[in-house]
């Protein structure tokens, strides 16, 4: 994935609300100038074709100046408020807006617009009639049409911010979904092929070893029932992701027989959060494919889940070959669930989540933290 411009990050979050901005000041007020300036242009052309003063050039020469630098202002206004409010409110409030996908968000959205353009307006006729000594508060207050005109302004600019507002709303909701389609297909290659590797132990096993081969069937049917219900959903809690893990690891347990060790602590804190479905069982699959199923003598996954300062950490430790072991081949559907794990906490996250793999001593180490939520 290629890395943004500065100018492209600040474009991107000129209306978002979020605590830590990527993109330098610099490239804020360019956004600003870019946004404000064509307004300001665009502005004088529909008051010329209007009044029939379009083709005046002393027209041009004495309102131009003036509309851009108004423009500026405002821009700025609204700049320096959003990013106030962002100082100003707490971290949760601050997400809680910028999630927000209903009428709510954009409203604080657009209550901040218009207060920057209002206070952008008055700055910008102070510092005027200040630097050239015309009366521009004078000129303004006696003249109905331009009154006229900056309501009409602040309705175009509420309306156009709705919009934009909306827009990104859509992008995110579809972008979201595909990662989630993209997500169900990468779930849709692997599972066969487990499914496929399972019937046949059970089937190896009914004759020499049936009390054990009765086992792996019941433990498959619990492994079955609980990830076909998760893929249903785009969230899910911790306590249900482990539920499945664990059905898995059970599962894989009768098959590696004393080769696989596993424990799993999870607080009950940890357990109620909500965080997107089969988010967790990639990592738990990737350290026995890769870490423990190569290595001879087998070895031991741990996973813990806390809640430390607001955040979900969830870790998957195992004492497998790690990242200097003989790689396996590659099935068809594999190499994809950790790129994919990135970019479903990018887009629901944010910078707020991450995932980091550590390699240890013995083994590797997988973190997993995202924000803290529960259902209610």
């Amino acid at each position: 994935m290629t890395s943004s411009s500065p100018f492209q990050l600040a474009w991107r979050s000129f209306w978002v609300l979020k605590k830590q901005h990527a993109e330098p000041l610099w490239a804020q007020l360019a956004v600003g100038a870019a946004l404000a300036l064509p307004i300001g242009f665009g502005m004088m052309l529909i008051n010329g074709l209007l009044t029939g003063r379009v083709s005046d050039p002393g027209w041009w020469r004495a309102s131009l100046l003036f509309n851009l630098f108004s423009c500026l202002c405002v821009a700025y206004s609204m700049l320096a408020l959003t990013r106030g409010v962002e100082q100003l409110l707490p971290a949760a409030t601050i997400d809680a807006i910028a999630e927000t996908g209903d009428w709510r968000a954009a409203l604080t959205i657009n209550a901040i617009a218009i207060l920057g353009i209002v206070l952008g307006a008055a700055l910008s006729l102070s510092l005027y009639s200040w630097i050239s000594g015309w009366d521009a508060w004078g000129s303004f207050l006696s003249h109905p049409v331009a009154k006229t005109e900056f309501l009409a302004f602040v309705l175009v600019v509420a309306a156009a911010n709705w919009f934009w507002w909306r827009l990104r709303v859509k992008q995110d909701t579809l972008h979201r979904q595909t990662v989630e389609a993209q997500l169900r297909l990468l779930q849709a290659q692997i599972e066969p092929h487990f499914l496929f590797n399972t019937l046949a132990n059970v089937q190896s096993l009914i004759d020499r070893d049936t009390p054990r081969a009765k086992l792996m069937l019941e433990t498959f049917t619990d492994y079955l029932r609980a990830s076909l219900g998760q893929l249903r959903h785009t969230d899910s809690t911790l306590e249900a992701e482990l539920a499945m893990v664990r059905s898995y690891l059970t599962l894989l347990q009768i098959r590696m027989e004393e080769r696989l060790r596993f424990e799993i602590d999870a607080s009950d804190e940890a357990l109620a959060a909500t965080l997107p479905t089969l988010l967790l069982q990639p990592l738990v699959e990737n350290a026995i494919e890769h870490g423990l199923e190569p290595k001879i003598e087998g070895g031991r996954v741990h996973i813990r889940a806390q809640v430390v300062d607001g955040q979900l950490a969830i870790c998957v430790d195992d004492d497998g070959l790690g990242l200097d072991g003989a790689r396996r081949p590659r099935r068809r559907g594999k190499g994809m669930a950790l790129p994919n794990i990135h970019e479903r906490l990018r887009t629901r996250y944010g910078a707020k989540a991450a995932l980091t793999l550590t390699p240890q001593p013995v083994g590797m180490l997988a973190a997993l933290s995202l924000p803290y939520r529960t259902q209610a």
